[in-house]
């Protein structure tokens, strides 16, 4: 079988398939349809230092091309993460990056503190331009 290992600075990937952020939710909402421990990595949907309700319904639209959406960056905040989805998924065994999104800088520094704090956490996304906020595109 071919060796298909990439690295993207020190992060060894087993492969290079990602989930893109947003789009496979915190990887567990697929682990009865696929096998996620065979790609290279899970990007795992935005998370913010404080709770974010995100953008008010209907934020998804079918197209004859596929989906848009318009979340908004919906989560429950960091601590969220670490207390209650963290330890759903920290036994897949792949790269978990988290895409971390904010305000301010200091909302990014403080966020970042949290998920570095856990252990299986590969990487960390930072999101500095969502275009899906009312800020019209710019976090901060």
């Amino acid at each position: 079988m071919a060796d298909l290992n990439v690295n993207i600075g020190d992060l060894r990937l087993k492969n290079p398939v990602m989930t893109a952020s947003g789009t496979f939710g915190y990887g567990e909402e697929f682990e009865d349809f696929i096998d996620v421990s065979r790609i290279g990595g899970i990007i795992v949907k935005g998370t913010t230092l404080h709770k974010r309700e995100g953008n008010p319904y209907p934020r998804m639209a079918e197209t004859p091309a596929g989906m848009l959406n318009a979340v908004g960056l919906q989560n429950k905040g960091v601590h969220y993460f670490a207390d209650h989805i963290y330890p759903r998924i920290k036994h897949i065994d792949t790269n978990i990056i988290v895409n971390v999104s904010g305000s301010a800088i200091e909302d990014y520094v403080e966020t970042a503190q949290i998920i570095n704090s856990l252990d299986k956490i590969s990487a960390i996304e930072l999101n500095i331009s969502c275009p899906n906020v009312k800020e019209g595109g710019m976090a901060f």
